[in-house]
């Protein structure tokens, strides 16, 4: 029995040591990865003022190992894709081009005049929008590609240490229209792709998604990818904006 008791000790010895041996497996901090805005930042009177509804999540752009994206309810497509609408406006604030309505004022004014419905939003009943919100200009954007790709894993001894290292890739793309809420002509678009890895961590897809559609985003490269894919975007339509008359 004694023998025994010291076996067992020696291997929890063993193990302690080897976690404190083996590399973190935790999802770190990634905003060092994260882009810049490649805009000068614009006077305050110079900002357009965007209302952003929510964004499309298009068929088939999807593509997240361990969910079956074609057995989502439409739910899970329009909570995406306002949650990206979310960390769009957060981004276009920090971008200094913009001015923001507020985005609950606007899903009333969407839910008055039923526009909030799939595929009602185009440049003609946004420049309705806009009229009734006061924006300039309408934010219609979409998520045309959300891929995140997760390879190895597998099981851990006590939970300490073991083969739970995996590979992380996430590839995000934006696509965003502006548009005219008088003449509902579109005056800018914007295009952002972003891809990075990280290898030998542990993720939780699944939650970051579900903070995703929340709107809230986290440090994982997850969600660096949606938030370098927006700027990019961003950067590119506000490249092409024409400069807004100021009057007075």
């Amino acid at each position: 029995m004694v023998l025994v008791m010291r076996s067992l000790l020696s291997g929890l010895v063993v193990l302690v040591w080897l976690a404190g041996c083996a590399p973190s497996l935790d999802a770190p901090d990634q905003t060092g990865l994260l882009g810049g805005f490649a805009v000068p930042v614009r006077p305050l009177e110079e900002r357009w003022i965007i209302a952003v509804p929510n964004f499309e999540i298009r068929a088939g752009s999807v593509e997240v190992t361990g969910l079956d994206a074609a057995t989502q309810d439409e739910a899970f497509f329009k909570e995406l894709g306002s949650g990206v609408a979310d960390i769009f406006v957060s981004e276009a604030f920090r971008s200094g081009q913009f001015r923001i309505t507020e985005r609950a004022e606007l899903d009333k004014v969407l839910f008055e005049q039923d526009l909030a419905q799939s595929g009602r939003i185009d440049p003609e009943t946004a420049a309705d929008v806009g009229k009734i919100t006061g924006a300039e200009l309408i934010v219609l954007g979409s998520l045309t590609e959300f891929g995140i790709s997760v390879t190895g894993g597998g099981g851990r001894v006590l939970n300490i240490v073991g083969g739970s290292a995996e590979s992380v890739s996430a590839r995000v793309t934006v696509d965003i229209r502006l548009v005219d809420a008088v003449t509902a002509e579109v005056v800018a678009i914007g295009i952002g792709t972003s891809q990075v890895s990280q290898g030998n961590v542990e993720v939780d897809v699944l939650n970051i998604i579900r903070a995703l559609q929340a709107g809230r985003s986290g440090t994982t490269i997850i969600d660096i990818a949606v938030r370098n894919a927006i700027r990019d975007a961003i950067n590119e339509a506000a490249t092409s904006l024409p400069q807004k008359q100021v009057t007075g």
